[in-house]
């Protein structure tokens, strides 16, 4: 890799040749990808990064400020922050959720985040079987909420979805690092699809009824999604 300063910070760049007739520019991981033609010079492209500083140093900042979505020192559960406490080398996969802190025992004999990932979505599970026993006499008065089967996985593009025939509703893992009222918010809007197929007007009515503040809170998780590298 090369490397070219912009502001006050020194980057590295790659550069990919193609066929291409324009130069294009990307940024990954913190460092810059250039594809181009072959014919172009390097003082051509570290003329064309200069050009683009402003947008990269940008891009950059943004990603810099990403939360990872596995840490090995602490864990957001339901919006409170606790520390991690693991034991390698165990004889099965196992945690133990406390008020201040969440022992995780491996297997494995490393930090294994696909592990770390099953200890959200079993959270998760947990978390909205709660809040359907809460809700659902309430709910019973608008639509049917048994039978229900829940699911849960990490998903890039999505909070939730429904598939109304065969009753099954899965939500995106990422809500067990925040406020329950965020799961409690999408969780209700799945179960609306189970009456309601599209976003029509019908939906809209069990949203207001159901989901006050619905467009605030959705705004907010937003945000708080955002933070995180999926």
């Amino acid at each position: 890799m090369n490397k070219i300063r912009l502001g006050n910070k020194d980057f590295y760049y790659q550069v990919f040749y193609k066929k291409n007739k324009n130069m294009y520019l990307r940024v990954k991981e913190g460092n810059i990808v250039i594809t181009c033609n072959r014919l172009v010079k390097n003082n051509d492209i570290e003329a064309f990064i200069l050009k683009n500083q402003f947008k990269i140093l940008k891009l950059t900042e943004k990603t810099s400020k990403r939360v990872e979505l596995y840490n090995q020192d602490s864990m957001y559960v339901f919006g409170k922050e606790r520390t991690v406490h693991f034991q390698l080398n165990a004889k099965r996969n196992d945690f133990v959720l406390g008020e201040e802190n969440i022992s995780i025992s491996f297997k494995k004999d490393y930090f294994d985040t696909l592990y770390i990932e099953k200890v959200y979505q079993t959270l998760l599970l947990k978390e909205i079987a709660l809040i359907h026993s809460e809700e659902k006499q309430n709910l019973e008065r608008y639509f049917d909420v048994s039978n229900i089967i829940f699911k849960s996985q990490l998903m890039k593009s999505r909070f939730g979805s429904c598939i109304a025939k065969r009753r099954i509703i899965k939500l995106n893992s990422i809500l067990a690092r925040f406020d329950r009222k965020y799961t409690k918010t999408i969780l209700i809007h799945e179960l609306i699809h189970l009456k309601v197929q599209n976003h029509q007007k019908g939906f809209y009515s069990y949203i207001d009824e159901l989901i006050p503040n619905y467009k605030q809170t959705i705004r907010e998780i937003n945000q708080l999604s955002r933070k995180y590298v999926i």
